[in-house]
């Protein structure tokens, strides 16, 4: 009697708020906070009650999980013959990855048992390459790094003692999340070996992939939680490899004379003026497993609306949404003097093309690279460029106010 209480309470509830009209429902019903769904499924055509919908799953994972240093790898994946079959299989060293898009591109990963954290300032003479928001797209990764000479055609490093930047947001959107994480780790192993650097500046959204939040996910994933029984923030735990690498991440760095920060530094941060190790010891305690983080704690450096992972100040005005006006000058030259800096990087904010802001001390990095618009930023004997897939080096741009608006 209780179950068939409940059932009539969901079902009465779920059509009563469809009525109303609320913009987070889907067919005639609504997803809960971590993707599950609560009523019908137009587009899987089906009646669920605190489910995840029956996505198709052509590859997924491999999710690796570690216990007692007995890898395992846990992947998702459709045949004519079987959908969304999940097989979970020990690893013994290396790890084969297959990529969901057109070629299968398949690649192997030497497995590693330890991720210190980065330092936080390095002083180089060799080339910096810096890119933002991949949001999971694997080819586009690939063709503005092979094309920038940053690997080869055989997915391997090929950018000597060359640094490369990624300035957050490489996961969530894209179809191939994980792929392109596994590829960026491998990479990060090969840099070193040569003697150059991969740095990870995690971004808001690496925050809300470690956290379980799914409102921006590809909706194959989805697909992956129903066949594995597995929610996103148990796969992304740090008992993966990936989770754990994730977490030894920085969310601030500097190398030479420019910062790189996902979404910037606001007034109200920088009033507390936070060293570097400072704010890594913060990031260090805060993408734990453990505990549930709301997306804006008042005040907080890391996670407030006008936190490191959030700001938008540098880029536009945030007044109609609540969030204040557009960074000022002199904000943005104290800022620069606190941290002994000359230019800071960021992503975050779209912008058409790579370009400069505030009398070229903000660099904007945020391209479409969905939209086959990828450029990256590169510092090259003190002089910095835009590239794009056809390795040319162009300047960069002034970006006009209405850009940001």
């Amino acid at each position: 009697m209780k179950k068939f209480l409940y059932i009539v309470t969901t079902v009465v509830l779920t059509l009563v708020i469809s009525l109303a009209g609320f913009s987070w429902y889907s067919g005639t019903g609504i997803r809960v906070t971590d993707g599950r769904y609560l009523g019908y499924s137009k587009s899987t055509d089906e009646w669920l009650f605190i489910e995840y919908q029956n996505k198709l799953v052509k590859h997924d994972g491999p999710y690796v999980f570690v216990d007692s240093n007995k890898p395992l790898a846990l992947r998702v994946a459709s045949t004519e013959q079987s959908i969304n079959s999940v097989t979970k299989l020990p690893v013994h060293g290396e790890l084969l990855v297959t990529v969901d898009n057109k070629s299968q591109t398949q690649f192997k990963v030497p497995l590693r048992h330890s991720y210190p954290r980065s330092k936080l300032n390095y002083s180089t003479t060799e080339n910096v390459l810096a890119i933002s928001d991949l949001e999971g797209n694997f080819d586009a990764t690939v063709n503005l790094l092979v094309a920038n000479g940053v690997i080869n055609d055989s997915l391997d490093w090929s950018f000597g003692k060359g640094h490369l930047v990624l300035i957050g947001d490489m996961v969530d959107r894209g179809t191939n999340v994980v792929p392109t994480l596994w590829l960026l780790y491998k990479l990060e192993a090969e840099a070193k070996k040569a003697g150059g650097r991969l740095h990870y500046v995690l971004g808001n959204h690496e925050r809300y992939l470690l956290d379980g939040r799914t409102k921006s996910v590809a909706k194959k994933y989805f697909g992956t939680y129903r066949a594995t029984s597995m929610t996103q923030r148990q796969l992304w735990s740090d008992e993966t490899v990936l989770g754990r690498w994730l977490r030894s991440k920085p969310v601030v760095l500097k190398i030479n004379d420019i910062l790189y920060v996902h979404g910037g530094i606001s007034p109200e941060v920088l009033s507390k003026k936070p060293t570097l190790e400072f704010i890594d010891n913060l990031a260090k305690d805060s993408f734990v497993t453990t505990g549930t983080i709301i997306k804006n704690i008042e005040g907080d450096i890391l996670h407030s609306s006008k936190g490191l992972l959030f700001y938008r100040g540098l880029a536009k005005d945030m007044s109609h949404y609540g969030l204040g006006k557009k960074a000022t000058e002199s904000h943005v030259e104290r800022l620069l003097k606190v941290y002994d800096a000359k230019k800071i990087a960021i992503g975050h904010t779209l912008t058409k093309h790579i370009g400069f802001d505030f009398n070229e001390k903000v660099i904007r990095v945020d391209v479409n690279h969905a939209e086959g618009e990828s450029e990256a930023l590169l510092i090259e004997n003190h002089s910095i460029f835009r590239v794009g897939l056809k390795g040319q080096k162009l300047p960069l741009i002034q970006i006009e106010s209405s850009e940001s608006s």
